[in-house]
């Protein structure tokens, strides 16, 4: 069954990790809207985000349906994960330092995520790949882990940024590092057009 409002969601945050954290999409209007709800959700969202194959998807949903509870903690805990992500890089996209107490509670979900971690070799080079069972859930949040441990050690987190329109999350990948809004093609657009709309209107009045 499809999900059109995960299938329309943009992936607009420049990391996995900040796109987990976009699937609440409007943090400036106070509506409380969560895209992900739901087990089902989250994986659905994982497939478009590329967080897990295609053909894990299958495996997983038929996992949770037969693990109900099991499926129903780890969502929780899948939750749980994106505020503490969205914790860790908002206050950079404030120019502001990351809180020692969020930084400790990341540190405790690496140590439970990184013993799956394996190194292996891939056309000549050696890279690191996780090693899950085919129906464990956190096959789901370990890429999301390594997104977000990533992006802190790339050494570019003054691009961190949030979109003064929607309140989303982005790195700022452009050659200038200029970006300042989620998507030009959204929030971009709507900015301006509403410049245009009150200019036009402050000239109408001035006649």
């Amino acid at each position: 069954m499809k999900i059109p409002a995960i299938d329309d969601l943009r992936l607009d945050g420049g990391a996995l990790c900040l796109d987990y954290v976009n699937t609440v999409p409007d943090r400036k209007d106070g509506s409380g809207r969560d895209l992900v709800k739901s087990f089902h959700e989250l994986l659905y969202w994982a497939r478009k985000a590329k967080a897990i194959e295609s053909s894990a998807f299958t495996t997983l949903e038929r996992a949770a349906a037969e693990r109900s509870r099991g499926a129903k903690e780890f969502f929780t805990q899948a939750i749980q994960l994106r505020t503490l992500i969205y914790d860790l890089f908002y206050p950079l996209s404030q120019k502001q330092r990351i809180k020692p107490t969020d930084l400790d509670s990341f540190n405790k979900v690496m140590a439970r995520y990184s013993p799956h971690l394996q190194m292996a070799a891939e056309s000549g080079e050696i890279v690191l790949r996780w090693a899950f069972d085919a129906d464990q859930f956190l096959r789901i949040t370990g890429p999301i882990v390594k997104s977000a441990q990533d992006v802190l050690l790339s050494g570019k987190l003054e691009r961190i940024k949030e979109c003064p329109r929607c309140g989303w999350l982005f790195l700022d990948t452009s050659k200038n590092g200029m970006r300042r809004w989620c998507s030009m093609e959204d929030c971009g657009s709507n900015a301006k057009s509403l410049h245009y709309y009150y200019r036009k209107r402050e000239e109408r009045s001035e006649e």
